[in-house]
């Protein structure tokens, strides 16, 4: 007996252990019903909203981020730079080889699905001819044309549960390093009526107000107005 035993714990001995990873720095988490998706190290990893193990749908060579439930929860759409441009594209919630959706030299960032689940909502600067100032654009999320929305600039958005409404910012700060920045550059919250073309600045004062999310008939956003900051 002792013949097998000392093979068996020396084989065990060898095998290499993969400790848990200490992961840090989630960034860009989405919901749907169910699930959780957020992107670690470049990649979309999908969990449970009830806790468990992550799951990394998502491991090709370069950089993911924006990853959006489709309303159905089955597909992500994403911005993905491949290729050492940013692009949008859609992926299984299970995995699976990525479905490039946009093919254009200009930069773009995925921000919303339709409510339908059959159009995508990005922003880019490919018409606006400078590099810095985005616009608004729809596509279907199997690829096509772009339908640019009638609104001058536009960078962080979404669309109202009934598609008559984007919620949106001009201008964002999201990616800057000046905390509570008080100037021109401030981003307020626009709300657009895509059947009447009215406009309505809802926030109107001089804090960074960003990432508007709508819920039935109300938007919620982040800001650092007030004296908590």
């Amino acid at each position: 007996m002792k013949k097998f035993l000392i093979p068996l714990l020396l084989l065990i001995l060898c095998v290499p252990s993969f400790p848990q990873i200490n992961a840090k720095l989630f960034q860009y988490p989405d919901v749907s019903q169910t699930q959780i998706t957020f992107v670690y190290a470049g990649d979309i990893w999908v969990v449970s909203k009830l806790g468990g193990t992550a799951q990394r749908i998502s491991s090709p060579k370069g950089i993911e981020s924006f990853p959006k439930f489709s309303p159905d929860g089955k597909t992500i759409a994403f911005t993905g730079n491949y290729n050492g441009n940013n692009d949008i594209y859609t992926i299984p919630i299970y995995g699976g080889i990525p479905s490039r959706v946009t093919n254009h030299p200009s930069t773009e960032r995925m921000l919303a699905w339709y409510p339908k689940g059959d159009d995508l909502l990005f922003a880019s600067s490919r018409e606006s001819g400078r590099q810095r100032f985005y616009q608004m654009f729809k596509i279907s999320k199997d690829g096509g044309l772009a339908e640019k929305l009638p609104v001058p600039y536009g960078e962080i958005g979404e669309i109202s549960p009934d598609g008559n409404k984007l919620a949106y910012t001009k201008r964002t700060r999201l990616f800057r390093t000046w905390k509570r920045y008080r100037g021109g550059m401030a981003p307020n919250i626009y709300v657009f009526n895509l059947i009447d073309f009215s406009s309505k600045n809802i926030t109107n004062n001089n804090a960074n107000n960003e990432l508007p999310m709508s819920s039935g008939d109300n938007i919620y956003y982040l800001s650092d107005n007030g004296p908590a900051k």
